[in-house]
């Protein structure tokens, strides 16, 4: 198996062939939950293992994914979701040697840090695979898979697809990761934002250069008729310095069923969650709404590739 025993710290690891062979062993990961859940009983492809969950940011969906996940495997999970307050992070322990520290004690470590690069940090340090739940501004690999499983799985393809993303693109690590595998796939790409926080130029280049059609824009009443996927994102308050400038941009798009009317029929819209006021709960009943059904995908997601890193056949 390709990553085998490897750290997952960047969505540039992934090739289209390895994304589309990633979704088979998903869709056998979904099978896994249901058996668990209809029978009782949990697998025992990780039976032995543990995995550490290290948090320095907060979270909910990702933890509790990964958490969730190694407990569907039959495997064990040690944790901590307040690492900047309640591990040796308070008496200047570096990263390198957290990370020598707990490879010692797990079999794989997920970690999400505020700062960009923080995983590779500990990944130096780690004797077990390292997985990267999210790097400051930087990557979120495995939410970028779970969204691009739930796009193959809503239209059966991904290649020539309209991808919509909206809201804030300069700091949005998710849809950062998601270019980096959606431009794999031919894909045309339709981006919303106040100019301020515009898709980063590094990212609209790279994806040009991949012979990806590239759209920006302030205006999604103007555009999402032409989108096949809506991708949301929450202006991102901790990401700015101080609450007025947060304030400059708070707001500026909500998805609501007027909005949804102008919205191809078969389009579907994605959101990494939480949300704020991005997307109004009279969206929640539209069939084309996959944001909860992302958080479903995303625990057999975390399964396959704990199974990855493992070298664990399904």
């Amino acid at each position: 198996m390709k990553f085998k025993h490897q750290h997952i710290l960047s969505t540039k690891q992934f090739d289209k062939n390895d994304l589309l062979a990633f979704f088979e062993v998903v869709k056998k990961m979904e099978k896994v939950v249901e058996e668990a859940v209809k029978e009782g009983k949990q697998s025992k492809l990780c039976e032995g293992k543990i995995l550490a969950t290290l948090f320095y940011e907060p979270s909910t969906r990702t933890r509790f994914s990964f958490e969730t996940a190694m407990l569907r495997l039959g495997g064990r999970v040690i944790s901590n979701f307040d690492m900047l307050k309640t591990s040796s992070a308070t008496k200047m322990e570096t990263l390198y040697d957290t990370g020598k520290v707990i490879s010692q004690m797990a079999n794989v470590i997920v970690m999400r840090h505020p700062e960009v690069g923080s995983t590779e940090k500990m990944a130096k340090g780690s004797n077990v695979p390292v997985i990267n739940a999210g790097d400051g501004s930087g990557e979120h690999p495995t939410q970028a898979l779970l969204d691009l499983y739930t796009i193959w799985k809503s239209h059966g393809r991904i290649d020539g697809l309209t991808i919509g993303m909206i809201g804030d693109l300069k700091n949005g690590r998710v849809p950062h990761s998601q270019c980096s595998l959606l431009k794999h796939f031919g894909c045309k790409f339709i981006f919303v934002s106040p100019v301020g926080l515009k898709m980063p130029s590094e990212i609209t280049a790279e994806l040009r250069a991949c012979g990806c059609e590239v759209v920006e824009t302030e205006d999604l009443a103007e555009v999402i008729h032409d989108m096949d996927v809506i991708c949301m994102t929450r202006i991102q308050k901790e990401r700015f310095a101080n609450d007025e400038e947060y304030g400059k941009y708070a707001g500026s798009y909500v998805l609501d069923c007027e909005m949804m009317n102008l919205a191809k029929k078969d389009s579907i819209v994605l959101h990494p969650l939480p949300r704020v006021d991005e997307i109004s709960s009279e969206v929640d009943d539209d069939p084309r709404a996959k944001y909860f059904e992302q958080v479903k995908n995303g625990v057999a997601v975390r399964m396959a590739l704990i199974c990855e890193v493992f070298g664990i056949k399904v």
